[in-house]
């Protein structure tokens, strides 16, 4: 989420300054043991309290202010030439070759590898701490901090990647409070994750939906995504949040999109189905509306306000044009920052073209897609690339969780809930009359540990009760129930702050004073 600059000081405590990159393992520590991981359902998260003896603890910088990024390269000479076949140029972010504005990074066989992003070839062997050594099995970067991932699915978080490599430093620090936690995993166990970072000091501002743009803040927005097993469900973790699982943007068409990849830029997600349709989404913690302690959002228009606060509901998902029929693609895709502001991103799907390899690439809002020969073979899973939109062909199962209660001869039902859908029909009726007003839920923020989904523990939500104007404008012609409670519960205003509290067996409303059962 962003960052307080006092919150960023209150960090300092306690952590070491960084050494040299040779010296980023600190002798006779301990890291987290193999026992929290995540399942594959998602059903359980981990707290990465526990440590192995014989391993190493490394303490670094992550989650303080940043240093100004420069050009030194002090510190990549003292490493030595790799040794293992790389490629010349990384050219799509993945987990296994990935890169931001100034450095490539490649893994091979649980080592790391790094070059400058600009030079072709010139790779040399990054030194890691010993509890990385041969153990990484997934790398993401983006801005100035790179995640590396071990075999037990643990995150560790390399600082100033923007930097020289002797600034470089470890953490597996990681969850509440104030990115001190003990640590966290990849969601489901997932090789589909990305690292996402929005920063003041690459993005500046990013653009609600309302046009306005909002300054990024004193600090940044960090989180690891990861796509469920069947490709409907992304979960992300912060390194501010619980270090838990219950975290989701939905997918889109109301979370049943099945997709076969994933990847995030500086809170710009991407995905891809199997036939070719592609989507981006503008998202994180704050985009949507969870950060109220520091930031104030509202469904009220926005657009020429003075001073603009956040415009609710969050971006939505945008649909992309497809790749040219004509050309073959794959489910490698990619994403990054190409400047200041949210509209600053260059879109990439590997692929061929009249026999060629290389990818496809676009800027954000562009129409057309271009091709760049690579002449590197394709390393992604080929995809069928249909000229049609086949983006409902594939959907999951809507959510099971329906609600239904009543009030005072009102009856109320909300069918398919969903914890990560920010938008849900509630159908008031009485008599032979109905009235569809819209809840809005937005995943509170809490520093306690939430199960993942909907179970017996209670989840609660920001909630906005959201009335049609045309209701409004007409109210007379309601029946005489459904308009005393827009006007008696919800005084006749179009948008009503709510809490919604949510288990797996009821659902309360407190602007309404109702509670459902689930049917």
């Amino acid at each position: 989420m962003l960052r307080h600059t006092l919150a960023a000081t209150v960090l300092a405590v306690g952590v070491l300054a960084p050494g040299g990159a040779a010296s980023a393992a600190s002798g006779g520590s301990t890291a987290p043991s193999t026992s929290g991981t995540s399942s594959t359902s998602g059903a359980s998260s981990t707290s990465g309290a526990s440590t192995a003896d014989g391993a190493c603890r490394p303490v670094g910088t992550a989650g303080l202010a940043d240093l100004v990024p420069g050009d030194s390269t002090l510190g990549l000479s003292a490493l030595p030439p790799a040794t293992v076949d790389l490629p010349p140029q990384i050219h799509l972010r993945g987990t296994t070759e990935t890169f931001n504005r100034r450095w490539s990074f490649a893994l091979r066989e649980g080592r790391m590898y790094v070059k400058e992003a600009a030079d072709t070839g010139g790779w040399r062997t990054m030194a890691l701490p010993d509890c990385l050594a041969g153990r990484v099995t997934g790398i993401s970067v983006d801005d100035d901090e790179l995640v590396a991932v071990d075999d037990g699915d643990r995150i560790y978080t390399m600082d100033h990647a923007l930097n020289a490599p002797w600034t470089w430093n470890w953490t597996y620090r990681f969850g509440a409070p104030l990115w001190l936690g003990e640590g966290n995993t990849v969601p489901y166990g997932s090789a589909r994750w990305t690292w996402s970072v929005l920063s003041p000091g690459e993005d500046q501002v990013w653009r609600d939906p309302a046009g306005n743009d909002h300054p990024v803040g004193g600090a940044k927005v960090s989180h690891v995504l990861a796509l469920s097993a069947d490709g409907s469900r992304i979960t992300y973790v912060d390194p501010w949040l619980p270090a838990d699982h219950s975290y989701e943007m939905a997918t889109p068409h109301r979370g049943r999109f099945q997709a076969e990849a994933l990847s995030t830029a500086a809170s710009t997600s991407f995905v891809v189905n199997r036939y070719g349709d592609l989507y981006t989404r503008l998202y994180d913690f704050d985009i949507s509306g969870s950060d109220r302690v520091f930031f104030s959002y509202s469904y009220e228009d926005q657009r020429g306000a003075l001073f603009p606060k956040i415009q609710l509901p969050a971006p939505d998902w945008v649909r992309q044009p497809k790749v040219p029929a004509t050309g073959e693609i794959t489910d490698r895709i990619s994403v990054h920052k190409t400047g200041r502001g949210s509209d600053a991103r260059e879109l990439r799907v590997e692929g061929r073209e009249q026999g060629l390899t290389g990818y496809w690439h676009k800027a954000l809002t562009a129409s057309r897609w271009t091709f760049t020969a690579t002449g590197e073979p394709l390393q992604g899973r080929l995809l069928q690339n249909t000229p049609d939109d086949r983006s409902t062909d594939t959907l999951a199962p809507p959510s099971p969780y329906d609600y239904a209660g009543a009030l005072g001869g009102v009856t109320a039902r909300v069918d398919a809930f969903d914890v990560a859908v920010e938008g849900t029909p509630l159908v008031l009726r009485a008599g032979d009359q109905e009235l569809r007003v819209t809840l809005h839920t937005v995943d509170g923020l809490r520093q306690s540990v939430q199960a993942p989904g909907l179970t017996s523990q209670p989840r609660h939500f920001y909630g906005t009760v959201e009335i049609p104007q045309s209701v409004l404008d007409n109210l007379q012609a309601q029946h005489p129930l459904l308009r005393s409670l827009v006007q008696d519960r919800l005084g006749a205003a179009r948008f009503t702050d709510t809490d919604v509290v949510v288990t797996d067996r009821t659902m309360t409303i407190a602007s309404l004073g109702l509670t459902l059962d689930r049917i």
